[in-house]
């Protein structure tokens, strides 16, 4: 039997990619939206896609949102996944500045407007939407997303990487919590890898 995981289900996330993923790399696991489950998870994934706005409002602030705190404070491993992982942060600069869960510093801004390749005048689409090397270590994961977490306001930050002339958390860890701003599920062999390291013992890599 694999390690016991619960994905948090918020309506945020492609919940099938994440669940087949993990399984792959050894976890049993149980998708819920139950409060009460979820608190009473010993590891906890929470995957999300989309924006800060009034469903996050009622996860920071409803019981989704205290049950992952009790995860969280009691010591289990938590891994959260794209806008799970911008929820741990106190806010956002998306949907009129709303608030996160604040378990860790710092806030999410917007990629600036007319962004170019360095070194050139090509346009950079936002989201940012594709394969990006995190440093230190070097391997290729996938992003999509239009906001992020700037790496030198980061304290807790694991890897970070660049789109233009932005350097942005990519992975963030602290004791127990682990986030990452891109999409392992979607990642390949390198995503599998990032999540075998977490359930085989919270490491993350």
């Amino acid at each position: 039997m694999g390690r016991e995981l619960t994905i948090v289900d918020v309506g945020l996330g492609n919940l099938a990619s994440a669940e087949r993923a993990l399984h792959q790399v050894g976890a049993a696991v149980t998708i819920t939206s139950d409060p009460d489950i979820i608190a009473t998870s010993r590891m906890l994934v929470f995957p999300g896609q989309g924006a800060f706005g009034a469903m996050t409002d009622d996860i920071v602030n409803g019981a989704i949102g205290a049950a992952v705190k009790m995860v969280i404070e009691r010591g289990d491993p938590f891994l959260g996944i794209c806008l799970g992982m911008q929820l741990l942060f106190e806010g956002s600069a998306e949907s009129d500045g709303r608030v996160g869960l604040g378990i860790l510093p710092g806030r999410c801004q917007r990629f600036p407007l007319n962004m170019t390749e360095p070194g050139s005048d090509r346009p950079l689409k936002v989201p940012h939407m594709g394969w990006n090397d995190v440093s230190p270590g070097g391997d290729h994961y996938y992003f999509v997303h239009s906001y992020y977490v700037p790496a030198e306001d980061c304290p807790d930050l694991m890897w970070s990487t660049t789109y233009g002339d932005v350097s942005l958390a990519a992975a963030v860890r602290r004791d127990n919590i682990y986030g990452c701003q891109f999409h392992p599920e979607k990642s390949q062999n390198a995503g599998l890898k990032f999540l075998r390291g977490f359930i085989l013992g919270g490491r993350g890599s």
